[in-house]
């Protein structure tokens, strides 16, 4: 089985790369390794630059006419909801090894210091999520791919309203343990085909969601939650998105590996379908991916043993390598992940976050590059 499995690593790594580039053949020869890796190699390959010449190759092949196609092209080809189902129900015990403890976010934490572990920083983006919707008793609130369910845990202890808030989800596993744990009411449903209703919640956020959205999907969805939202309402989305349209190289192999039938669009077009939707920005912030995933790659590491004996080696090797490829696409800024507060245009008065109202004091400066670098993996620095 392991020669049969060795055999396939290297017979695909030429097609692989003709078509889609060395980063998606770099990717799948490693994560289809038949031994377990060695945690410190993969850091240091997908994270630290290489040789010049090899980085342009990386960076600039297939070139950008052929990476929009096959981005294009691939959805298409891929079934986006069971896809996403997929990736979300390979295990809750697996997800538990390496996500914080407490919400069990699987999106981008806030880490203020540099003592800080994945649960502070998750606890630092709860709150400031929290003073972003500003929820209050009574309200009735909808969590757009609810996760395990911890933000909407966080609400309620905020206003102890339990029966207004609603949470969607399309991952069987996920419902599962929200409704083992914490009783809310979620929902197995796919976002772009709910009925919303018109002027029907107060608060609609999103924590990880829109990445999940087609391109031809976020027009007509906007529309939909800003007629949803009544009078006075708002939408929070915490997403993270591509800058330019044609997918950066290295960002290939999500769609195929990781996250079947996904389409990452770019910050522009979600800017048009806010404008299309006659949503105003009232906040909006810029936030750093890279010292969560290194966090997620040093506790996945620490759990080796116990996630292979979950999942086996290939996925714990596919995960080990999709981690650290995704901390070099934001480190790359090919990646860049947002928070925005919408309201609908005709409002007379832009709402105000808490934050801008009183400086708490889990809303510090954000680190330096040079302190964010010294956040890779603990267990893997040099």
């Amino acid at each position: 089985m392991k020669l049969f499995s060795s055999f396939k690593r290297f017979i695909l790594i030429l097609p692989e790369l003709i078509l889609f580039g060395p980063g998606f053949a770099r990717f799948m020869f490693w994560a289809r390794s038949p031994e377990v890796l060695d945690p410190q190699t993969v850091w240091q390959r997908f994270t630290q630059p290489q040789n010049p010449y090899y980085e342009w190759f990386l960076r600039n092949y297939p070139p950008g006419f052929i990476r929009k196609f096959w981005a294009d092209i691939y959805p298409l080809l891929r079934d986006r909801v069971k896809g996403i189902s997929e990736h979300y129900d390979i295990s809750n015990e697996f997800y538990e090894l390496f996500l914080d403890r407490q919400y069990m976010f699987y999106t981008c934490a806030d880490f203020l210091d540099k003592s800080d572990s994945i649960e502070d920083a998750q606890e630092h983006k709860a709150t400031f999520l929290l003073n972003l919707i500003d929820p209050h008793p009574g309200e009735k609130i909808l969590d757009l791919g609810c996760g395990w369910g911890g933000m909407l845990n966080k609400i309620y202890q905020a206003t102890g309203d339990k029966d207004n808030l609603h949470g969607y989800t399309l991952s069987v596993e996920q419902k599962r343990f929200i409704d083992e744990h914490y009783g809310y009411q979620a929902e197995i449903q796919d976002v772009m085909k709910v009925d919303y209703g018109v002027d029907q919640w107060d608060k609609i956020y999103s924590i990880g969601c829109l990445e999940h959205t087609p391109k031809s999907e976020l027009v007509p969805l906007a529309k939909k939650l800003s007629a949803a939202i009544k009078p006075g309402g708002k939408l929070v989305h915490h997403f993270f998105c591509q800058l330019e349209t044609a997918p950066p190289a290295r960002l290939l192999v999500c769609g195929a590996e990781l996250f079947p039938g996904v389409e990452l669009s770019a910050l522009q077009e979600h800017l048009d379908a806010f404008e299309a939707a006659d949503l105003k920005t009232v906040h909006h912030s810029v936030h750093d991916y890279r010292p969560t995933l290194a966090a997620w790659f040093d506790r996945l590491v620490e759990n080796q043993e116990a996630a292979i004996a979950l999942v086996g080696r290939q996925v714990y090797n596919k995960y080990l390598c999709y981690l650290a490829e995704a901390w070099r696409l934001f480190d790359d800024r090919d990646l860049i992940l947002f928070r925005f507060v919408l309201q609908h245009q005709e409002l007379p008065t832009v709402w105000q976050s808490p934050l801008y109202q009183q400086r708490p004091d889990h809303l510090q400066v954000q680190p330096s590059h040079a302190e964010l670098l010294a956040q890779q993996p603990t267990s893997l620095r040099r």
